[in-house]
């Protein structure tokens, strides 16, 4: 009997440790571990935590220090956000008679607010096309821009001017030595005095200079556009700023003419008046 239940008992299992180990349900122990269940069934939890940090570096600009949410926002469908300058840059090297490439070159730099350049590029496209009344309009912003930067230019240079204005330097002027040597200037700040001097009248030349082009540019549209009176009084505006009093004159009264009816005439009427006069004065002012 005991040798037929011996026979009948299952042999007691050896322990094995790399042996895969399984428990009562048929389940392996190593699948009841969190992170194994979780690498098994829920892979894409791995995924969205490795976004989510790579998102927050980049977003965040956590260790770049350059990037930021509105960077890539404002990044999304052109690395710029404006016009290439690139590609018409190329083709107004290519040919410098393609008017379409001058005026995407001249909007390009306009619209990254580089007037500096984007003036002789509009400069170019209207000789190209000197009947484009929207490319001189965009030439006259252009000019109008430059001229605000010279201005601002011409006030700092005239303000270092009146600061570097030479001074006297040696002993009183009441002693026997002072009296003996009178005032003496200090070479140092004439020398100073002298290039702020011309730094000023380096700077007003220029200014003369960009508002007699605007002058021209507007004498331009008013011809192609001989019955605007707006032109007129932009002309006539412009004119006056530039100390060109005859075409001012001339400029105001053709616009009262175009508009007799309009607010302004009553200021354009004076404004006449007193720029002949100015104009009398210095025409009977005594040359030399």
């Amino acid at each position: 009997m005991a040798r037929a239940a011996a026979k009948r008992r299952p042999p007691a299992r050896r322990h094995d440790p790399g042996r895969k180990h399984k428990d009562a349900g048929g389940q392996r122990y190593e699948d009841t571990l969190f992170f194994n269940r979780l690498r098994k069934n829920a892979k894409w939890v791995f995924v969205f935590l490795i976004l989510v940090f790579g998102l927050g570096f980049v977003l965040l600009g956590v260790g770049s220090g350059g990037l930021n949410l509105g960077d890539i926002f404002n990044g999304v469908g052109g690395s710029s956000g404006g016009p290439s300058v690139s590609k018409p840059l190329k083709a107004t090297q290519k040919n410098p008679n393609d008017a379409t490439a001058w005026k995407d070159l001249a909007t390009a730099y306009d619209a990254k607010g580089d007037y500096t350049l984007g003036l002789p590029a509009w400069q170019q496209y209207t000789r190209l096309r000197p009947r484009d009344v929207d490319g001189l309009n965009s030439l006259a912003q252009d000019y109008s821009q430059q001229i605000q930067t010279l201005t601002a230019q011409a006030q700092v240079a005239q303000l270092e001017a009146e600061q570097a204005q030479p001074t006297s330097f040696g002993p009183p002027t009441d002693s026997p030595l002072g009296r003996a040597l009178g005032s003496l200037s200090d070479p140092l700040a004439q020398s100073q005095s002298t290039l702020t001097g011309t730094a000023y009248q380096n700077a007003i030349s220029a200014l003369q200079q960009a508002s007699g082009e605007l002058v021209a540019v507007y004498q331009r549209i008013a011809k192609l556009q001989p019955t605007d009176p707006g032109v007129q009084l932009q002309l006539a505006g412009n004119a006056e700023t530039a100390g060109d009093l005859p075409v001012a004159i001339a400029a105001y009264k053709r616009f009262i003419e175009l508009a007799p009816d309009d607010a302004t005439v009553p200021q354009a009427r004076a404004r006449i008046t007193s720029l002949e006069k100015q104009l009398a004065g210095s025409s009977a002012a005594p040359q030399g």
